[in-house]
């Protein structure tokens, strides 16, 4: 057995476990988290790779407590649609409000023996490890070991693995990647933004010199994320055809992430009221008409009315991740909809070309201009790192 010390800066249990994977028949693995960084970072390893090219099997669990986002789950089903006879997906989901899935192991047989790893991270960029010579490093430390077994133990082991996984069949804990349940939580942990109160000490001032702020504690993403460009879209839509917003193509592709290729994203809709819809996955694409459009279906309960100042319905949609968004819709008709009008500046005088008005701003910007925004629209902030 080994037992390992991962270092930020390091990726020694990304390596250990596609290092178990060379020339192996077949292997699994429990992750409490998953990211798309994780994800990405463990299929593309050499030899987990080379194992599903060579027809060989492997069956992943992931739970869905924390961190694994909509974006998680749209590349668990594209990894999936790639190998779709030979990688298995399940979400662990459980409803134990006091409890937390949080175990992390991978197995492979090769021939008659098991190699084991199991450890503390993640099947995320942090946990796996990220080779760096950035100062602070990024990742975590974590500790894990490599067992590799054969006869009796290798079969208690596997025995042991394949006695978890039927009894989490059998009481239903072990969902598909496209149960409403599971993509609802995925929804939810898109939301969060992480803040460390950790930050690098800025230098001693000399004499006689003010002392610096104390440095801006900056939210990110998971894995670190970039969104590119500020989380909320706020944007007038004309009249279209039932269920369909044409947001137009600067918002498709920048905002949406439309990037000329059609792809799946997740949306929500959020009531005014705050309740949530259903998590819909809809196909971002352009037709041959050149239409930029997308098929947000809470559009179609409402009446669509021109204000006499010529004002029109708004849309106004959060970005939680790269491939899921919330929306509301806000109707000339609202009381709301003053506050958030404003935010888009006047309209265009009568006699010009009727563009819709269109902008980008950070969530702070949405509440302070609109005291109600529904709160589910929004992300949230936690007070921690990235686990």
């Amino acid at each position: 057995m080994a037992f390992v010390f991962q270092q930020p800066g390091t990726a020694k249990l990304l390596h250990a476990i596609d290092n178990a994977a060379v020339n192996a028949d077949k292997g699994g693995g429990v992750f409490a988290f998953a990211s798309k960084g994780g994800i990405d970072a463990l299929f593309d390893s050499p030899n987990i790779a080379n194992m599903l090219a060579a027809g060989r099997h492997f069956h992943l669990i992931v739970g869905i407590d924390a961190i694994t986002n909509a974006e998680a789950l749209l590349c668990l089903s594209e990894r999936v649609a790639s190998y779709p006879a030979l990688l298995a997906v399940n979400v662990f989901f459980h409803n134990h409000p006091n409890s937390t899935f949080h175990p992390k192991f991978s197995w492979f047989w090769q021939g008659n023996n098991l190699r084991l790893v199991t450890g503390s991270g993640n099947l995320t960029r942090r946990g796996l490890g990220q080779v760096s010579m950035d100062t602070p490093p990024p990742g975590n430390w974590e500790a894990f070991s490599v067992q590799n077994l054969s006869g009796a133990d290798a079969e208690a082991a596997q025995l042991e693995i394949d006695n978890w996984l039927s009894a989490q069949q059998e009481t239903g804990r072990l969902l598909s990647l496209d149960d409403e349940k599971v993509r609802e939580q995925a929804m939810a942990n898109g939301r969060v933004r992480f803040s460390s109160t950790i930050a690098a000490a800025p230098p001693a001032p000399a004499a006689g010199v003010p002392a610096p702020a104390a440095p801006a504690i900056h939210a990110t993403l998971v894995d670190g994320v970039d969104l590119g460009t500020p989380e909320v879209l706020v944007r007038e839509i004309p009249v279209n055809r039932t269920g369909q917003a044409d947001v137009g193509k600067s918002a498709l592709m920048e905002f949406f992430g439309y990037e000329g290729v059609a792809k799946n994203v997740f949306v929500q809709h959020v009531s005014r009221d705050d309740v949530l819809g259903p998590v819909e996955s809809i196909r971002l694409f352009v037709n041959q008409s050149q239409n930029y459009r997308l098929e947000l279906h809470a559009i179609a309960d409402l009446e669509y009315k021109v204000g006499a100042d010529d004002s029109r319905m708004i849309l106004v949609a959060t970005k939680l991740d790269r491939r899921s968004f919330r929306y509301t819709i806000v109707p000339v008709t609202s009381a709301d909809y003053t506050f958030v009008s404003e935010l888009l500046g006047p309209i265009p005088p009568h006699g010009h070309r009727r563009l819709m008005r269109e902008r980008r701003i950070l969530p702070e910007n949405l509440r302070a201009a609109w005291p109600d925004a529904p709160p589910n629209l929004l992300p949230v902030e936690l007070l921690t790192p990235e686990p």
